[in-house]
């Protein structure tokens, strides 16, 4: 099956998806480990976007702490808390740990309110409440599915409640994306909850209207690549009964055509190549630090002749 993919213009491609190859070039040079140079371009993407992902600024103050350089880590931890990364998360970093008696991080514990509320200031806090609660309602249900033991009965219960709840609120995230746009990182401060309940959306026609506005949403930096991937390709593997693998994102075995596709796919969006992702996998348990490469997996993409 083939993926259509909505075109961008060549004035789009000066927005966020040059903000992506950008990250494949700082990923390219992470990978070889010229990491003066990746962390250069990490460094420029708040001097030339709107918004920085939390993933890049996470990554980029792993890379400062491992070349030693403490003011480039500060930077990125602090860039980092105003933009939702707390404290008690930076600390799961196991080489930022060793900067835990360094003097900036004093500020950073007497600041975090103070980032806390900078980072809430920026949010549409309505909207991330009525997101959130969406979450809880479609995890509540998914959870229900799982534990139903009885095929017969959980099919029913899909059939009348899961499917219809998720089809409601798949609407409700289409006319929230017309009035306001995509609710995600950069809107409502959480890339996950709108991205789940869209991927838990199957077979539903209203996918073909949400789409496009998934790929404009992408091209003003509300929705990141892997994201995007990520709906893009849970709609195409369950639509196609697994014989299309989409950008293939999870840990997984794919043949070389499914690479291929999937390559081209990644490569329309700004997202890293197979062979690059599975060097980074490898670089990241070298190293002990965590690219957050893909939403659920830590594991190669192996590609089978």
């Amino acid at each position: 099956m083939l993926i259509f993919i909505p075109m961008l213009s060549s004035a789009q491609v000066n927005n966020y998806l040059s903000y992506h190859r950008d990250i494949v070039r700082a990923e390219e040079y992470l990978a070889n480990q010229q990491f003066k140079e990746s962390l250069a371009i990490y460094n420029s993407l708040s001097n030339r976007y709107e918004h920085v992902f939390r993933r890049d600024l996470k990554v980029a103050a792993q890379i400062s702490a491992h070349i030693n350089d403490a003011d480039q880590l500060f930077y990125f931890l602090e860039q980092g808390m105003k933009n939702g990364w707390t404290l008690k998360e930076i600390k799961k970093s196991k080489n930022i740990k060793a900067y835990q008696n360094h003097s900036f991080w004093q500020k950073l514990k007497d600041n975090q309110l103070e980032y806390e509320k900078e980072f809430h200031k920026n949010l549409n806090e309505p909207l991330r409440a009525e997101i959130k609660a969406m979450f809880g309602q479609d995890q509540k249900r998914a959870l229900r599915v799982a534990l139903t033991p009885v095929q017969k009965w959980r099919e029913r219960y899909t059939n009348r409640k899961f499917v219809p709840n998720n089809r409601s609120q798949v609407r409700r995230i289409n006319q929230i994306i017309d009035e306001i746009g995509y609710p995600g990182e950069k809107i409502i401060g959480d890339k996950s909850w709108a991205t789940v309940i869209i991927s838990h959306n199957e077979h539903d026609t209203i996918y073909k209207e949400l789409r496009p506005k998934l790929y404009k949403a992408f091209e003003k930096g509300e929705l990141s690549a892997i994201d995007l991937a990520m709906i893009e390709t849970w709609r195409v593997v369950v639509d196609t009964e697994r014989k299309d693998q989409g950008f293939a994102i999870w840990e997984q075995t794919i043949n070389a055509r499914e690479a291929s596709h999937a390559d081209s796919l990644r490569q329309s969006i700004g997202l890293r190549s197979i062979a690059l992702n599975n060097k980074l996998i490898l670089l990241g348990k070298e190293l002990g630090m965590n690219f957050f490469l893909s939403p659920f997996h830590g594991g190669l993409i192996t590609v089978k002749e």
